[in-house]
């Protein structure tokens, strides 16, 4: 796999910008594999209150595999990619920061058994993902329930009679 994900030599120069780079790699397999799997195993160490461990893999393995993802990988296939598009469409920074928010409740909601607040944090990281479908659910929903303008009413002139 690292022959797939790395490409190129080390300092070479990339065809994205450093802003694009920080975007796009949000979408690299390895990057979601590292970022879903430390949160649970993190959850689980927060909950149990061993909060050494539980920073050390919450933070450790995800800023890692970002460094190098920020600075190895080839990430132009993703911008050129519907995820891609989806990404610069609908994550905005604000988008990005919500999400941090939501895994932070998750964690801090671990550490005092609140699973409620668990479950919170993770449905509003899966919402934030998810804000393009809702929005364009929404703007489908809006599309259907309008009617067309009936162009007899337009003239101003009430029709005698309706056909």
């Amino acid at each position: 796999m690292g022959a797939v994900v790395l490409r190129g030599s080390v300092g070479r120069e990339h065809s994205l910008t450093f802003r694009e780079r920080v975007l796009y790699h949000q979408i690299h397999p390895a990057k979601l594999f590292a970022d879903i799997a430390t949160a649970l195993v993190a959850i689980d160490l927060f909950w149990r209150h061993a909060l050494a461990p539980g920073l050390i893999i919450a933070l450790l393995p995800p800023v890692l595999v970002s460094a190098v993802l920020l600075r190895e990988a080839d990430l132009g296939r993703y911008r050129s990619s519907p995820m891609g598009a989806y990404l610069r469409r609908f994550i905005p920074p604000w988008v990005q920061a919500v999400r941090l928010f939501g895994v932070a409740v998750a964690f801090y909601a671990a550490w005092y058994h609140v699973p409620a607040g668990v479950i919170g944090g993770v449905v509003l990281v899966a919402l934030c993902w998810g804000a393009g479908a809702v929005s364009d659910g929404t703007r489908l929903l809006r599309r259907r329930t309008e009617r067309p303008a009936d162009p007899r009413l337009e003239s101003g002139r009430w029709p005698l009679h309706w056909s």
